[in-house]
């Protein structure tokens, strides 16, 4: 990322979800969406074949086990939506998993959602995976949601909370915020606030990616 007035290398460090298979060997596809101020996705969107990142991980976060809820649901938000996918097609792989999925997907306009034909595909060849999107700008054919991720969405778009339910959250800090609330640090999950808590959902059944 350059260097400092000292003259020694600055660094720029984010973390990003693989979205390819995690036991392919030899490689990993990451979806990153570029942001004008961004400067980690600016670097990304630099960078020619040859040139080299240092890597480092993997960090995880949350393990899943087969059939450990009968019901997950998720709610994401733009770029938010790669943990989500690992999860969905760890489930959707193993015929063995008879888990539930509910998928609350949020993004400004419908030319920003991202792994839609992906997620469509899925969801028309496997019954136990419902989507829905919402965007904020609808065009004049837009079929789905419209508006942020609201309560009502989530009561009908998702599990009701119950100890077989998990809701997994993933999305800018201000979607966070009005969901799930802030976590304090990555490592800490924090107190359960926001339109998740409202609907009735506990700290134990919500994770925040």
């Amino acid at each position: 990322m350059g260097e400092n007035a000292e003259g020694k290398p600055k660094y720029a460090i984010r973390p990003y979800t693989p979205i390819s298979d995690p036991e392919a060997k030899g490689y990993f596809d990451l979806l990153i969406k570029v942001y004008p101020e961004g400067k980690m996705s600016q670097h990304f969107a630099r960078l020619k074949p040859g040139d080299v990142l240092e890597v480092k991980g993997p960090i995880e976060k949350l393990r899943y086990s087969s059939n450990m809820k009968k019901h997950i649901g998720m709610i994401a938000g733009g770029s938010g939506i790669t943990p989500m996918l690992q999860v969905i097609e760890a489930i959707l792989k193993n015929p063995d998993d008879n888990t539930q999925v509910s998928l609350v997907y949020a993004n400004l306009s419908p030319d920003d959602i991202l792994l839609k034909k992906k997620l469509d595909v899925l969801a028309d060849t496997h019954p136990n995976l419902k989507v829905f999107y919402t965007v904020d700008n609808p065009t004049n054919d837009w079929r789905g949601g419209i508006g942020y991720v609201s309560k009502d969405m989530i009561v009908k778009g998702l599990p009701p909370p119950g100890d077989d339910t998990l809701i997994l959250v993933c999305g800018p800090p201000g979607m966070i915020r009005h969901l799930s609330g802030e976590k304090p640090n990555p490592r800490e999950q924090g107190e359960l606030t926001g339109l998740l808590k409202d609907v009735g959902f506990t700290e134990n059944m919500v994770y925040k990616f």
